[in-house]
């Protein structure tokens, strides 16, 4: 037993001598051991970029349209301010009252009297003939009064109705017509002169006639000269345009 463990003892320290001298090509030297060992040099730190990120657009994102700047306006220029002129205005010139509105000169007809014609205003009147007037809205309603002519003559005398002339009444004998009735004509004479365009109406009480011209023109259709007679003679005559011309007394 003894030599048994003896002879194990051996063969164990045998082999033991011939693994060392195998393994002594594999051994590693001593300096690239050495290197080895060597600690790794520590890397140095990259900078860090501390500038603010930007956002960079997205390939697919659409660029933005461009604004439209708006059209500024035209400068208007600043209209001129008329600078009044020194000169004085020409004073009006005066009417000359010696001279009457109207005279035998002046005939009366369906469309008015001498240069005053029906559908006038008073004012245009009175720069036509020339004339002031008397009376006023005064004598009568706003819509219908009575003017006369300052400077005359007497028995003349006319109607404004809705602001314009409409009416003339005469009782002078110096006016007449175109065809030379007036004041003072005999109703004979009357039918001489206008024959059948005459249309008599016998007044109520007997005392006399209102004795109508009535134009032929389809244009003075609606215009009358109107005769009031005491049954022989003109006492007044009239004219002017319905209905305002045919009462016998104005603004009634």
């Amino acid at each position: 037993m003894r030599r048994l463990i003896a002879l194990f003892a051996i063969s164990a320290l045998f082999f033991a001598a011939c693994g060392n001298d195998d393994d002594s090509g594999d051994e590693t030297p001593a300096e690239a051991t050495a290197a080895a060992e060597e600690p790794t040099p520590a890397s140095t730190p990259a900078p860090v970029d501390v500038s603010p990120e930007v956002e960079e657009p997205e390939a697919d994102d659409p660029e933005p349209a461009p604004i439209d700047e708006p059209t500024p306006a035209p400068v208007e220029e600043p209209t001129p301010i008329p600078i009044p002129t020194a000169e004085p205005l020409e004073p009006p010139t005066p009417i000359d009252f010696s001279n009457p509105a109207f005279s035998s000169a002046d005939k009366l007809t369906t469309a008015g009297l001498g240069s005053m014609f029906f559908g006038m205003t008073p004012d245009e009147a009175s720069e036509a003939l020339p004339t002031l007037w008397t009376g006023g809205p005064e004598d009568g309603t706003p819509r219908c009064y009575l003017l006369a002519p300052a400077n005359g003559p007497s028995g003349v005398v006319v109607t404004i109705f809705n602001s314009s002339i409409e009416r003339v009444d005469i009782t002078n004998s110096a006016i007449t017509t175109r065809s030379g009735a007036s004041v003072g004509s005999t109703e004979a004479q009357l039918h001489e002169l206008f024959g059948e365009r005459l249309v008599v109406s016998p007044y109520a009480d007997g005392g006399g006639n209102s004795i109508q011209y009535v134009p032929v023109d389809e244009s003075d259709v609606n215009y009358r000269v109107i005769f009031e007679t005491d049954g022989a003679t003109v006492t007044s005559m009239r004219a002017g345009r319905l209905p305002t011309v045919a009462p016998a007394r104005p603004c009634t």
